[in-house]
Parts: structure tokens; C-alpha cells; sequence
């Protein structure tokens, strides 16, 4: 060739390496749909979809006017992070957002044109939420996801509508859901309020002990003490600065004003905190635990429809020492009076409490909250929030006086959907909650090793979570407690000098 007709090649218009490549993946994908039975009609006009795809019934033949969307991504270098196995890919924002805007299906298919080969996604199946469509990935499996005619059946299912063919609506379900929410069903008729010199519980403390006696279910505020006690004739009269006051206490239940509700909740809550001798408030830890009895044996409570009650009290065992108690649990409870649609709630939150020596907390207790948090599923929640319900709901008898604020049933609702609990399979790991795969004591620490620290033995705190489940036909289990009880145990008393922080 001349000089003169090399000069005019140069100056005609070319056609890139990508666009050849784009092409042979265009008639890749057309050929693999011909030998699934389907039809590819490629877009004149490409905005973000390369063509569709006319679905055809593969036995009559007949097409059937579904129709998917196809955007081709071909390459003949490898995709980000290929092996044999699989590739990722990371989508642009604005094709994603245009891809998931439509009423159609749309598939991905990426291709390697010169050696043939081609896999395919759906992409409303690869970004199904939020946290995906903002990662923008797709990851790709070689073996499972090829775009041969293996897939035509696939390409068939994406785009039936519901409504073709027999469709087989799920049985529905009706369901009562229990809550964690103990209804306030009485509670004193009028509040006591006066004026008071006492800024602070524990100078106000101070000065009732003068009187030769403790009394509870009172709160300061705003330079005034409360109570549902009448404070003319109750210990109370000395933290009083003037002459008290008596109003209605729906004047305070039924207020819209938030910070009235705010004393209303806490009057409520120091009130039952007050009223059942067995249970101790624990400051730092912000909850009520039973106290220990008196010879350190296991104590049982919550009885009642449904339940034949919990250890609620109990020791445990020294892994390393099987002849010593390690250590003592108290079951715990957080409590929030809350006021919905009208009525007042008392919130239930079960929580744990472990002591050496049925006071002074455990050295090693974080460690063995940390390790219940890892344990502890939904039967246990529910029976001990209903373990709970029932001891707050007890009656009074002949050795107990009526208690100021009582609790109806919990709180159910029906709904008119649900999952049958068999169907329910183990959690997917990566759904683990956050709290069990983070506990305050070890970050990503082993369970066992958790334990192993806390000289807990992983068995014996299972013993805890399950306690009670023979009420709902599960073989009934002897407490590791009861059995280190019968056996004549050393108690760390006399095994164990413990300098721990007090609860209260």
C-alpha cells in the first residue's frame, strides 16, 4: 500500500476493541437464549438495558408475552477478583437505581465472549435491601449462575406472574402474641405531696433511719416528697417541710404533661420496688433480684397459670472445685412504667444477678452475664418474663399486707398472620444479634473461654435458661444448685474471702 492510501486509512473513522467486544457479547447472550427456547431482541436505543429477552413456552412453543430485561457486561480481561469459583462486581450507582426502578425483572449477564462463557443475576434478587443496594456488589458463583440452557427454566420462573397457573396461598395463621406488659389494674387513690428541705435519697434516708425505721415508695422532686402514703401519719412526716397535700391520683396518671408522667412512672416504680420484701434493688445495676435465703438453698417463685415457677435463687457449682459453690444467681429484673393508649404498663425485662455469697456481687460477674447474653434465646426470655408476671401479680395472704399497685395478665394481641414455629430452622450465622457476638467481657472470646474465666461451667448456666421448661413438656431437669445444696457444699463463706463491690 502507498504512502497516499496509507494517509487516507488514518483519516477514516475506527471501531474500538470494547465495542467488538460489546457486540460478540450481545450475540452471545442471543445465542444462548435461541438454545433455551427464548427470543433476545437487543435495543436499538441503549440507556442502561441492552435488549430483552421474549420468554416462549417450551413445550407449545407459544410465546407467552413475558418478557425479562437484559444488560449485557462483557470483558475479555477477568472480573474483579476471579478465580474458578466466582467474580464480584460493582455496579454503578445511577444503573442500579435505574435497574430497580422498573416494574419488569431485570438480569445482569456478564460474559468472557472469547472463551464462551457467560453467567447471569437477577438484580432485584442481588440488592434485596438498603445495606446491599448501598454496597453496590454483586458476587457471582461460576457453577450455579451459568447462562446456558440450563437456565431457561429459571428465566421462566423470573418472570411468571402470581397469578398465572395454580397458585397455592399459604395457609394463614392466627396468632396471640404475648408481651412483655404488665397492666396497672389498681393503684392508690391519692397521691401525698409536701414541701421538703431534702435534695438527696441519701440524705433523706438518713434522716428516716433517725426515726428508728425504713420506709419506701416515696420520691423527691422540685423540693417536694410524694408518695401514695399518707405523710401526716407515716415515717415520712419528717422529711415533710410544711403541711402536705393531697390530690387525685388520676390528676397525675392521667396528665399529658411529660415530666408529670416522669414522677408518676418513678412514684410507681419506687412504690413496687418497695412492696415485695424478697426482692432487693440493686443500684449500680439499675434492677430488683431476689435476695438470697436464709441457709443459701434455692428459693422458687413465679407460679402460676402456665408455669410452676423458677429458681429464682440458687448456687452453682466451682467448675474447677465440683466440692465448692463458684457462685450464687439471682434472677433479676429491669422495670419501666410506661403509659399507652391510656394505661399504665409496667414493662418486664428479666436480667440476671450473680453473687459469692448471696449479697456481695461475683468478681467474675460481667463475664457471666456476658456469657447468659450468648446463650439465652427466646423460650428463656418468655419464661422468665412470665415467671415475673406471675410473682408481681401474687395475692396477698395472711402473712402479707395488699400491695399498693396491682398488675392484671400481660398484655396479648392477635394478629391474623404467622409463621408455623416448625417451619422456624437455626439461625443464619451473619444474623447473629450484635449483643452475642459482642459482650462486654471479651469481645470476640470463645464462649468456653468466657466461662472457663468466669470458673462457669457452660452446662450449668444452660441449667439456668431452662429451669422451668417442663412446664411446657420438656423432661423436667434437678438444679445443679439443689444438687450442690444436697450434697453439703462449701459456700464460698467459708472457702472464699471476697472483697466485690455491694449491691445495696
Amino acid at each position: 500500500m502507498s504512502s497516499k492510501e496509507d494517509e487516507a486509512m488514518a483519516d477514516r473513522k475506527t471501531v474500538t476493541r470494547q465495542t467488538f467486544i460489546g457486540e460478540k457479547g450481545i450475540a452471545l447472550i442471543e445465542r444462548r437464549c435461541l438454545e433455551m427456547g427464548h427470543l433476545f431482541h437487543p435495543r436499538r436505543v441503549d440507556h442502561g438495558i441492552d435488549g430483552h429477552i421474549d420468554l416462549v413456552d417450551p413445550d407449545s412453543r407459544a410465546v407467552l408475552n413475558l418478557t425479562l430485561l437484559v444488560q449485557s457486561k462483557a470483558q475479555d480481561r477477568r472480573f474483579s477478583g476471579e478465580t474458578d469459583d466466582g467474580f464480584h462486581y460493582l455496579c454503578d450507582q445511577r444503573d442500579l437505581d435505574h435497574w430497580l426502578s422498573g416494574n419488569s425483572p431485570v438480569i445482569l449477564v456478564f460474559s468472557h465472549p472469547e472463551s464462551h462463557e457467560a453467567w447471569w443475576v437477577e438484580v432485584k434478587a442481588a440488592f434485596p435491601d438498603a445495606v446491599s443496594r448501598a454496597a453496590r456488589r454483586v458476587d457471582i458463583d461460576k457453577h450455579t449462575q451459568r447462562f446456558d440452557r440450563d437456565a431457561a427454566q429459571a428465566l421462566l420462573r423470573l418472570a411468571m406472574p402470581r397469578t398465572t397457573g395454580l397458585y397455592l396461598r399459604p395457609a394463614s395463621i392466627t396468632e396471640v402474641l404475648t408481651t412483655n406488659l404488665l397492666p396497672v389494674i389498681e393503684m392508690p387513690p391519692t397521691v401525698h405531696l409536701a414541701p421538703t428541705t431534702f435534695t438527696d435519697y441519701r440524705a433523706a434516708g438518713g434522716a428516716l433511719e433517725t426515726q428508728g425505721r425504713r420506709e419506701s415508695g416515696w420520691i423527691l422532686r422540685d423540693n417536694l416528697v410524694l408518695s401514695f402514703h399518707d405523710l401526716r401519719d407515716s415515717p415520712l412526716r419528717v422529711l415533710c417541710d410544711g403541711d402536705p397535700e393531697r390530690h387525685e391520683t388520676r390528676e397525675w396518671a392521667d396528665s399529658d404533661d411529660l415530666d408529670t408522667q416522669h414522677r408518676f412512672a418513678d412514684l410507681l416504680s419506687r412504690t413496687v420496688q418497695g412492696s415485695y420484701p424478697e426482692l432487693r434493688w440493686h443500684k449500680d445495676r439499675k434492677h430488683m433480684h431476689f435476695r438470697a435465703t436464709s441457709h443459701l438453698g434455692p428459693r422458687k417463685a413465679g407460679k402460676g397459670p402456665g408455669s410452676r415457677g423458677r429458681t429464682v435463687f440458687g448456687p452453682h457449682t466451682s467448675k474447677s472445685d465440683p466440692q465448692r459453690v463458684g457462685y450464687y444467681h439471682h434472677a433479676a429484673l429491669r422495670m419501666r412504667f410506661r403509659r399507652l393508649d391510656g394505661v399504665w404498663y409496667c414493662q418486664l425485662e428479666p436480667d440476671y444477678c450473680f453473687t459469692t455469697d448471696g449479697y456481695t456481687e461475683y468478681p467474675f460477674a460481667d463475664r457471666l452475664l456476658a456469657g447468659i447474653k450468648r446463650l439465652d434465646r427466646h423460650p428463656a426470655v418468655r419464661g422468665w418474663t412470665r415467671m415475673w408476671a406471675n410473682y408481681l401479680r401474687q395475692e396477698a395472704d395472711l402473712f402479707t399486707e395488699a400491695r399498693p399497685v396491682q398488675f392484671g395478665e400481660l398484655a396479648t394481641m392477635t394478629v391474623e398472620r404467622g409463621i408455623d414455629d416448625l417451619l422456624w430452622g437455626p439461625a443464619p450465622s451473619g444474623a447473629t444479634p450484635e449483643d452475642d457476638q459482642d459482650p462486654s467481657a471479651g469481645g470476640q472470646e470463645s464462649l468456653d473461654a468466657v466461662l472457663a474465666a468466669a470458673d462457669a461451667d457452660t452446662q450449668d448456666l444452660l441449667s439456668l435458661l431452662q429451669d422451668g421448661e417442663s412446664d411446657e413438656g420438656a423432661p423436667r431437669r434437678r438444679s445443679p444448685g439443689s444438687k450442690a445444696r444436697s450434697a453439703g457444699l462449701r459456700t464460698p463463706r467459708q472457702g472464699r474471702a471476697s472483697g466485690a463491690r455491694r449491691g445495696r
